[in-house]
C-alpha cells in the first residue's frame, strides 16, 4: 500500500520521525577553527569490535521487522503504511553493519515496481521530491545498483534535475515545496558520489548559506529564524566533508558536539556519532560516548526474545514503533559510517542474532 494522503501530511510526518534533537549542554565548545583531521591513531577507535557487534545484532532485529521481506512500515492515525523511506533507510544500515544483503536487495525489489516507485519519488513530471530522490539515489550506490536505471528511471539525472539556481534541491510538486536540509544533505553526497561535481558543490554552498550563526544547520530553509538542528547539522557535515569544505564541517561538529551529549534519544545520538568520527579531531571522545550511549539502549538477553537486539529510541518503556525507526539511524552511530563511501560490499546475507 502507497500512503495516499496529503504531501503535506506526508512531509510532517516524515519530519516528526526523522527529527528529535539531542538536548543537553556541555561547557563551551572548542573553537571552530580547532584541528579536525584524522590520523591513523584518531581512527582506529572510530568503532570497537564491540559496536560492531551490537551493530549486526539490531541489523539482524530490524530484519525480522520487514513485512513480506520486503519492506517496513509505519503507523500513523491508527493505520499501517508501507514506508519506503524508512526501508531505504534501513538499506544504509544493513550496508553499515555488513549484513542481510537479502532483505536489502529484497527491498529495492519491492520499490523498484514503477507504481510503488512512483509514489515515492513522484512521477518525474508534475511531481518531483528532492528528498525521496537524495535517499534513492544513496542506498542504490551504497548498495551497488545502477542509479542511472532504476525502475525505469534515472534518479540521479532527476535529482540534478530538481536543482534550482540558487543549488538548492527544490521539490516539484503541487502540495508546494517542502525540501530540507535532510535531503540538500543526501542529495549532495549522493551527486558527489555519482561523480556530479558541479551540482554537488553547488548543493553545498547552498547548504551551507543556510547555517545559522552558532554554526549548526537548521531543518527548513529561508525562515525568518534560524534554529539549528541537531540531526540536520549531523547530515550536513558529512556533506561538507563529502564536497572537502572542512571549514563548515568543522564549525557544525563544533556546534554538534556541543549538543550531543546528555544524548536526548538513540536516534540523533547514531546521526551526531557517525558524523562526529567523520569530522575527526576533536570529535572523537564525543562520537565514542554516544556510541556507549546507544548500546546501553539496546535490547539484550534480559528482554523478551523478540526484541534482542533493537535499540531502544530512549529511556521507559519500550515502543517498538520508534525502536524501528532509532535502530536504523542507531546503527549509523555504531559503526560511524561515512555516507560518501559506505559501501554494501562484503555484506553477509542475514545478519547474527543475539545469542542468549
Amino acid at each position: 500500500m502507497i500512503i495516499t494522503r496529503s504531501r503535506r501530511a506526508l512531509v510532517a510526518l516524515s519530519a516528526t520521525a526523522l527529527s528529535g534533537a539531542l538536548s543537553g549542554m556541555l561547557v563551551s565548545p572548542a573553537a571552530a577553527h580547532a584541528d579536525t583531521s584524522t590520523t591513523a591513531g584518531d581512527v582506529a577507535p572510530a568503532a570497537s569490535a564491540g559496536d560492531r557487534a551490537a551493530a549486526q545484532h539490531a541489523a539482524a532485529w530490524l530484519g525480522w521487522q520487514f513485512v513480506e521481506k520486503s519492506h517496513l512500515q509505519t503507523e500513523f492515525d491508527g493505520t499501517a503504511y508501507d514506508d519506503a523511506g524508512l526501508t531505504l533507510d534501513a538499506v544504509l544500515a544493513f550496508a553499515a553493519a555488513k549484513s542481510n544483503a537479502a532483505r536489502s536487495g529484497a527491498a529495492l525489489n519491492w520499490l523498484s515496481d514503477s507504481t510503488r516507485l512512483a509514489g515515492y519519488i513522484g512521477d518525474g513530471t508534475t511531481e518531483s521530491y528532492a528528498g525521496a530522490h537524495a535517499k534513492l539515489a544513496l542506498a542504490l550506490q551504497v548498495s551497488g545498483r545502477d542509479a542511472a536505471s532504476f525502475g525505469g528511471r534515472n534518479v540521479v539525472s532527476e535529482l540534478a534535475g530538481l536543482q534550482a539556481s540558487s543549488g538548492r534541491l527544490s521539490d516539484t510538486s503541487q502540495w508546494g515545496d517542502y525540501s530540507n536540509a535532510f535531503g540538500q544533505s543526501l542529495g549532495t553526497i549522493a551527486l558527489v558520489r555519482a561523480g556530479q561535481t558541479k551540482p554537488a558543490n553547488r548543493a553545498a554552498a547552498y547548504l551551507a548559506s543556510q547555517a545559522c550563526a552558532d554554526g549548526g544547520v537548521p531543518i527548513a530553509f529561508e525562515q525568518g529564524a534560524c534554529t539549528s538542528d541537531a540531526d540536520a547539522t549531523a547530515l550536513a557535515v558529512q556533506a561538507f566533508a563529502a564536497t572537502g569544505r572542512g571549514a563548515a564541517a568543522a564549525r557544525a561538529a563544533t556546534w554538534l558536539r556541543g549538543k550531543a551529549i546528555p544524548a536526548a534519544n538513540t536516534n540523533s545520538a547514531g546521526l551526531a556519532g557517525a558524523a562526529l568520527v567523520v569530522a575527526g579531531r576533536p570529535n572523537l571522545a564525543t562520537a565514542a560516548g554516544l556510541r556507549t550511549f546507544i548500546r546501553g539502549k539496546q535490547q539484550t538477553c534480559d528482554a523478551p526474545a523478540g526484541r534482542r537486539g533493537a535499540i531502544a529510541y530512549a529511556a521507559g518503556p519500550f515502543d517498538r514503533g520508534t525502536a524501528v525507526r532509532a535502530t536504523t539511524q542507531a546503527i549509523l552511530g555504531l559503526t560511524s559510517a561515512n555516507l560518501a563511501t559506505l559501501s554494501a560490499t562484503g555484506s553477509t546475507p542475514g545478519a547474527p542474532a543475539l545469542t542468549c
